[in-house]
């Protein structure tokens, strides 16, 4: 007769479920596989291997990185063996399977592409040769992207918070369901054959991005000037062309002009905008119920409100408020590099917020220009070229806008009807392209999802453990 019993501290694993003495083994078992699959030890899988080297002062040297979160191994850099501390490291080849000892249970793991053959490691990095009679490459990468994958890895780490290092010993003891290698191929072409849909969905918002650009150029009759600095021995340049006095500026510079509408800068044409400002330095406060914008939260048009801080609410409440975002301002990142040159068009739902000294607010003159319009221009290649010429610091990594630079910024002005225009046909491009990339979303996921329930899923863990006996 079976009877079930229920503990509530206590819980009890038979011995025959043990894949090896360790609690994260056993914790294992909370892992369930579905049905027919044989099960495999990881150390079966994979064979570690250490070609060690000694690193030679004058031998250029690649050198790797692995993402977390199953973002693949990349090139960290390539030195000379005089710029290595770490003299005794390991070569790593194409195809292998490598891991963070330290990271590992953040997936810190991938397979070495063919353009790091031959790179090298220090110790807190294990390489293995995958065993290819039993499992495809392309299937384990799939493996080890799942996220029950990660939770193996760190049921086999150990140590202090924020320092957990992989047992290696633990970790190869790990059994995985393992289809026959047929049965492999067939789970892999599923998801790739949802993948290449992907890729042709990344190319029609890479067209619609093409279209909308040259539906720009040539509504704005916008080309690039012919007699712009071209790099000769001796070369005259227009006064009134020069943004900013230095070689540097005038060399790198990408001029742009309408030759169907008057194109016109800030600094020159004041009636254009009614005024523009920094943000303010702020004081944070953990304990404030009060909110600021930074320069994470500016994206591309768009707010992300996740990245704001608390501030400190009397100094909050002391600020003038004309500074907070009014509908159809422009806020602009100032600074920073792969942030500077962002701007976002304030709507309804981003209003009344304070922002950051790192973030500039323009209010325009809306008689004269659409806030949209000019967000779009200004987003587009068309500001972001003339923005690169403009930022000073150009040999440091924060990169610096400012006030002064962004009323240099020169963008076409034609009648507000044909603004509206541009602003109707991006608005319209812009839905495309987010219904493309949702749809993409849903396919990688679905594509994931599929891979996972083919092999196994994490059962729900409940407080009360019921045990058959």
């Amino acid at each position: 007769m079976v009877s079930k019993i229920t503990y509530e501290r206590i819980n009890i694993f038979p011995f025959h479920t043990m894949l090896n003495w360790s609690v994260g083994s056993i914790q294992q078992s909370d892992f369930i596989f579905q049905k027919g699959i044989p099960l495999e030890s990881i150390g079966n899988l994979i064979q570690r291997v250490k070609e060690k080297t000694q690193i030679k002062s004058d031998v250029l040297y690649k050198r790797v990185t692995i993402r977390l979160y199953n973002k693949g191994v990349i090139q960290r850099d390539e030195v000379l063996g005089k710029d290595i501390g770490t003299k005794t490291q390991y070569y790593v080849r194409s195809g292998q399977f490598i891991m963070s000892k330290i990271d590992a249970r953040n997936g810190a793991f991938g397979i070495i592409p063919t353009d790091l053959e031959g790179a090298v490691v220090t110790q807190d990095f294990l390489a293995f040769d995958i065993n290819l009679d039993k499992i495809l490459p392309y299937f384990f990468t799939l493996l080890t992207n799942l996220s029950s994958f990660r939770e193996l890895c760190q049921l086999a780490s150990s140590g202090t918070t924020g320092r957990q290092r992989i047992n290696l010993l633990t970790f190869l003891n790990f059994k995985i369901p393992l289809p026959p290698l047929e049965e492999q191929k067939v789970l892999v072409k599923s998801y790739l054959r949802k993948l290449n849909l992907v890729e042709k969905i990344y190319k029609e918002v890479e067209q619609i991005k093409v279209d909308i650009k040259n539906y720009t150029k040539s509504l704005l009759g916008i080309k690039r000037d012919v007699n712009s600095f071209e790099k000769k021995i001796f070369q005259l340049i227009d006064f009134n062309s020069i943004y900013n006095w230095g070689v540097d500026n005038l060399t790198n510079s990408i001029s742009y002009i309408s030759y169907k509408f008057d194109i016109m800068n800030f600094e020159n044409n004041p009636h254009l905008y009614i005024e523009t400002f920094r943000g303010k330095s702020p004081k944070y406060d953990s304990e404030g119920t009060k909110f600021i914008l930074n320069q994470k939260c500016n994206r591309w048009n768009k707010i992300d409100f996740r990245f704001a801080k608390k501030v400190n609410d009397n100094w909050y409440n002391n600020i003038n408020k004309k500074y907070l975002t009014k509908v159809g301002d422009v806020i602009v990142n100032s600074t920073g590099e792969g942030t500077i040159g962002r701007a976002t068009y304030i709507k309804s739902v981003y209003s009344g917020w304070l922002y950051d000294s790192h973030i500039l607010l323009l209010r325009l003159n809306t008689d004269k220009i659409n806030p949209e319009y000019f967000t779009y221009l200004f987003n587009s290649y068309f500001g972001q070229s003339q923005i690169a010429n403009l930022k000073s610091a150009k040999s440091t990594k924060q990169t610096e806008l400012g006030i002064q630079n962004l009323l240099k910024i020169s963008f076409p002005i034609p009648p507000m009807e044909v603004q509206y225009d541009l602003v109707c046909r991006f608005r319209k491009s812009n839905n495309e392209i987010n219904k493309l990339k949702n749809k993409s979303t849903k396919l990688i996921i679905s594509a994931q999802v599929n891979f996972e329930k083919a092999i196994f899923k994490t059962k729900e863990k409940n407080e009360t453990i019921r045990l058959t006996s």
